[in-house]
């Protein structure tokens, strides 16, 4: 059997020195096949993190900051720093997600009853498009949001001018991003019972990737012009790029 157990513990092909380095698209699919097996667990964790609803913002938060990990190619230790994560940003992801689904709601609710008036007079399609915008704006902002709080150690107030900042130099990949999450669940609505376990395989793993890698850029730029405002120290630099 030497050579079953050789065959298995063979090194693999490794990666040329001059191969170019993937992006975009061929970078977010080879994230995927790379770390498909912590992906699947990692939805697990979110899943069941996820059950009570109100701790949903810091689940969300602790599968970001464990997707960041995989996208910047570091090691992940997954249990350990989902917990870890989890509890770190608990109270500021609960706080800053209830506010955002306060705020998305009650544009949401705009977006519904203009849209109603809009029937009978189109004059309302002015508020409607307003509200369309915002929605879609608070959105970019939050997602921003978690991807700066899980990367860079700011305060409340230097967060958000992050997520603001991020959101309006690089909207389009931002809004990518949740269209690609709000496709994933629009087809295992579609196609239930059929995609009944979509949830459970990749469904938050997958969401919480495509938000992180969509925010990735956006959040070190924004951080980088803040950072030049703010001239933190080299101490607060170094800390500012460490993980869990």
């Amino acid at each position: 059997m030497n050579w079953l157990t050789n065959w298995m513990m063979r090194e693999g092909p490794g990666i040329p020195k001059n191969a170019p380095k993937k992006k975009g698209l061929a970078l977010f699919a080879f994230i995927i096949v790379r770390e498909a097996w912590d992906l699947f667990r990692l939805n697990l964790l979110m899943l069941v993190c996820s059950i009570p609803v109100v701790t949903a913002p810091a689940a969300l938060a602790a599968g970001m900051s464990i997707t960041t990990v995989m996208i910047e190619d570091e090691n992940v230790w997954l249990w350990r720093d989902f917990r870890r994560a989890f509890g770190r940003y608990f109270l500021k992801a609960t706080g800053w997600g209830l506010l955002a689904a306060l705020i998305l709601g009650l544009s949401g609710y705009a977006v519904y009853i203009y849209g109603q008036l809009a029937r009978h007079a189109l004059v309302y399609v002015v508020p409607v498009a307003i509200g369309v915008c915002v929605i879609a704006f608070v959105a970019a902002v939050t997602v921003c949001l978690f991807s700066a709080l899980t990367r860079f150690p700011l305060s409340g107030k230097r967060l958000l001018q992050v997520a603001l900042l991020a959101a309006l130099a690089r909207p389009l990949p931002v809004l990518t991003g949740l269209v690609f999450v709000a496709a994933l669940w629009l087809i295992h609505i579609a196609f239930y019972p059929v995609t009944v376990f979509t949830p459970v395989v990749f469904n938050f793993s997958l969401g919480a990737l495509a938000l992180a890698f969509s925010a990735h850029k956006a959040t070190g730029f924004a951080f980088s012009r803040i950072r030049g405002v703010d001239s933190p120290d080299a101490q607060t630099m170094a800390t500012a790029q460490k993980r869990a």
